[in-house]
Order: structure tokens, then C-alpha cells, then sequence
């Protein structure tokens, strides 16, 4: 989970589609809207994109939700190399 610091904005963002999203709030509202909506959220609210987005009234569309095919590819292969490390390393572990 990362904090992202920059323009007066304290958000949380865990994820590329968080990215997007924020990007797409900035886009359509404006910077100080969303640094606005960031201020005003209630209490303990954790400051995440979907509540940003929540407090502006905003629905995201599908286009920016949607993870775009060449990055989940991307996601898969690098899961995939994870997973085939952990094969190999727990393999020769098991020899000695």
C-alpha cells in the first residue's frame, strides 16, 4: 500500500487500477476538487480512491476499471515467474 503525497493529496493507493482511477478523478474534476473531497471525508474514512470518488459523486466508467489486457499479461508473467522461482528453490531444498 502506498501514500501518494504529491499536490496536497494524502490517498491511498494500493494497486495500477488506484492509479487510474486517481488519474481519472484529476482528469474530470480537477486537482482541487479531489484535494477538496480528500479534505471532507468523514472521521475515520480511510482516504482510498473509491471513497474520493464516492465523495465527489463520481461513478468510474468500466474503461478505467478494467484492468487493459497488456498490463494484466504483464501481471500474469510476472506471477508466473514468481510461482516457478518458488518451485525450483523448494526443490533443491528438499535434495540436501
Amino acid at each position: 500500500m502506498e501514500l501518494l503525497c504529491t499536490d496536497g493529496l494524502d490517498i491511498l493507493l494500493e494497486n495500477s487500477r488506484d492509479y487510474r482511477t486517481l488519474d481519472y478523478l484529476v482528469s474530470t474534476c480537477g486537482l482541487s476538487r479531489v484535494q477538496r473531497a480528500r479534505a471532507s471525508l468523514p472521521g475515520r474514512t480511510r482516504p482510498y480512491v473509491s471513497n474520493i470518488a464516492k465523495a465527489l459523486g463520481v461513478k468510474i466508467p468500466d474503461a478505467v476499471v478494467i484492468t487493459p489486457r497488456e498490463d494484466g499479461r504483464r501481471e500474469l508473467a510476472a506471477i508466473k515467474q514468481l510461482l516457478a522461482e518458488k518451485l525450483v528453490v523448494g526443490s533443491s531444498a528438499k535434495r540436501l
